[in-house]
């Protein structure tokens, strides 16, 4: 219980450090002022406060008239964009419209059809036009590609191996995330953001910084791990809701595992939500790995009544 309030604890103390909104819904309008970074997902989005950082926009119809402290990103259908920006601007869309009251500080990058500015707005960067001579960039673009397919299947073949040859700890992580999603979850956040802060509290020593290094190297492959597993565990439990009468064979269970890895990589290359879809599985898988490894380890050092 004492672990548990102290995990709460330090989320709480961690949440005071990262400021940041998230919004979703079909119309979004923010006329309140936001400190912090702001993402915003949705249908027509409309943005007439002030925002005093960074802001991320995925929508069709999006507006945005407020104050932007930082930098700005919008993918969309239609843009307009009448307010100043402190940063670099980036949009991809149909069409964007720069308002008289525009005002970017930093350049702005667009990529799409239409481009209508007002005589009034001022870009102090300039504009940057990538639609047109995309050509230039076809062959750093297709080893890119080779590059992320090659990474792709390396992470298949890793989610097919842990899930024939796991199936026990697959099992724990599953039962972990089903029964206590949100605990998980939590798990995965403080282990993905205390981690590297106590490997640098212990490389402070001399004394410390092979366990530090140790501590860094370890990170890593959690999160390598992690968010192979993600797809294992997921896949796993939709076996076992949808397809229950082979979720224990392991071929089903390779296949379904290789197949949710294959579709997360490619959601987690889409623009702009790509790297939040990233993100949320590295956190489930995390925290499934942390979360049965606790649960193991605190049922294992229980002792058994003694019987007479």
């Amino acid at each position: 219980m004492l672990k548990r309030l102290g995990l709460v604890a330090l989320c709480a103390s961690l949440s005071t450090v990262a400021c940041a909104r998230l919004v979703a819904g079909g119309n979004v309008d923010i006329n309140e002022p936001i400190d912090g970074n702001l993402y915003v997902a949705g249908g027509n989005v409309s943005i007439t406060a002030p925002v005093s950082g960074n802001v991320r926009i995925a929508g069709g119809d999006i507006s945005v008239t407020g104050n932007v402290g930082g930098k700005l990103a919008v993918a969309g259908g239609h843009v307009k964009l009448d307010g100043p920006v402190a940063g670099n601007a980036t949009v991809s869309g149909g069409t964007l419209d720069l308002g008289p009251n525009a005002r970017i500080s930093g350049k702005l990058a667009f990529n799409g059809g239409h481009l209508d500015q007002d005589p009034a707005a001022q870009v102090v960067g300039g504009v940057v036009r990538s639609s047109r001579h995309r050509h230039e960039w076809d062959g750093e673009e297709r080893g890119h590609g080779i590059a992320r397919a090659i990474w792709t299947v390396g992470l298949m073949l890793l989610a097919g191996i842990i899930a024939g040859a796991l199936p026990g700890p697959v099992r724990r992580m599953q039962e972990e995330l089903r029964t206590q999603p949100w605990l998980a979850t939590l798990f995965g956040i403080v282990a993905l953001t205390c981690i590297p802060i106590a490997a640098v509290i212990v490389m402070i020593t001399i004394i410390g910084i092979p366990l530090g290094l140790l501590a860094i190297l370890g990170y890593a492959a959690l999160i390598l791990v992690g968010y192979v597993a993600s797809s294992v565990v997921v896949s796993g439990l939709l076996l076992d809701r949808y397809k229950s009468e082979v979720a224990s064979q392991t071929a089903w269970r390779v296949g379904a595992a290789v197949l949710a890895m294959l579709l997360i990589s490619t959601a987690a290359h889409v623009p702009f939500v790509g790297h939040f879809i990233g993100l949320v599985a590295l956190v489930i898988g995390v925290g499934a790995i942390v979360g049965a490894i606790m649960h193991r380890r605190s049922a294992t050092g229980t002792p058994t009544p003694a019987t007479a």
